[in-house]
């Protein structure tokens, strides 16, 4: 079954600089051993972030580079990024990160500042955004196809298999 990956804005008034999660010191360590054991499941590195970041200017980019190299080239340029935040605690909110994971599909850093300075892909991300939103997207990983509720945020991978099989039905 095909796939293509669409953004999302998960916290999205998070300011440029970023902001803390919303669970204090005596729920973290509950949350991060959850989040730990989720991406264990399914093979999964991940170093949880104490803090959220402003995605906002690497959706748009990605949306340069699906615009410039494709659907395929748009999710690996996801993964990527989703792999520096999550793995290797980067700010996904400063453009040198987010130029250097685009480099590899031919998005330079000048073509990312303008398209964001311009906000040529702020409508892509909102159309997304209002069809995640009329789908019932709530968090992230989510899972959606046409005519079908989705199905989102982080849980059990067998838990997340059922209610494909049950939504393919």
């Amino acid at each position: 079954m095909p796939t293509r990956w669409l953004p999302f804005e998960l916290h999205p008034d998070t300011p440029s600089e970023g902001a803390p999660k919303p669970f204090g010191d005596e729920q973290w360590p509950a949350v991060e051993r959850r989040l730990r054991m989720l991406a264990g499941q399914v093979g999964v590195p991940i170093e949880p972030p104490r803090r959220n970041a402003n995605s906002r200017l690497a959706l748009e980019a990605g949306e340069l580079v699906r615009a410039r190299a494709g659907d395929e080239s748009s999710a690996a340029f996801h993964h990527a990024v989703s792999r520096a935040f999550f793995v290797d605690s980067a700010d996904i909110a400063d453009l040198r990160v987010v130029a250097d994971h685009a480099a590899p599909f031919g998005v330079s850093e000048d073509e990312i500042r303008a398209a964001w300075a311009s906000h040529a892909y702020a409508g892509a991300i909102a159309n997304s955004m209002l069809a995640a939103r009329a789908a019932g997207v709530t968090g992230v990983p989510a899972f959606g196809w046409a005519g079908s509720p989705a199905i989102s945020g982080m849980m059990e991978p067998l838990h997340i298999v059922a209610m494909l099989k049950g939504a393919g039905r």
